[in-house]
């Protein structure tokens, strides 16, 4: 099931995101430092049009997705994880579907994220669901040269 952020899920989210992006690409410390800190912005804020969502599975977190004001008309997606035992499952549409339509329901024109090239995976989602690829720039973020994107997509 997907249910709303509970301040007990904030490490979950921060050391899944860790966990995972460190063995299966070889990000640093310095990512889950950057996810510790989306996360406490989020909570910090406590704004209305902002939310986080968890995917939950016979009582345990198996995921995340998260939804931050950009501007007064632009939301911008992130924290998205599945767990790799549940990929395949649909927990990946039903996280992004949860996320447009609270983005839809709170009044934003117009949806962003920002991943990476080598996120093959992720990008496939992105791309069923209308977002499409806007703008690219090579990074060197958790020791890594990676290929960032920005992809958006019109609500």
């Amino acid at each position: 099931m997907i249910r709303a952020f509970e301040l007990e899920d904030k490490d979950y989210i921060i050391n899944s995101h860790y966990q995972l992006y460190n063995r299966e690409f070889q990000y640093d410390l310095s990512f889950k430092a950057f996810i510790a800190e989306r996360v406490e912005e989020i909570v910090t804020r406590s704004n209305l049009k902002e939310q986080i969502w968890i995917v939950e599975v016979d009582g345990k977190q198996k995921g995340s997705i998260c939804m931050m004001k950009k501007d007064e008309e632009t939301a911008q997606l992130g924290l998205f994880l599945v767990e790799p035992t549940l990929r395949g499952a649909g927990y990946g549409q039903q996280l992004i579907e949860v996320a447009i339509n609270f983005s839809k329901k709170v009044g934003f024109k117009r949806m962003i994220l920002w991943t990476n090239s080598e996120l093959t995976s992720a990008r496939k989602l992105y791309e069923r669901n209308r977002f499409t690829l806007k703008t690219t720039q090579i990074q060197t973020l958790s020791n890594k040269e990676l290929i960032e994107e920005m992809w958006e997509l019109t609500l």
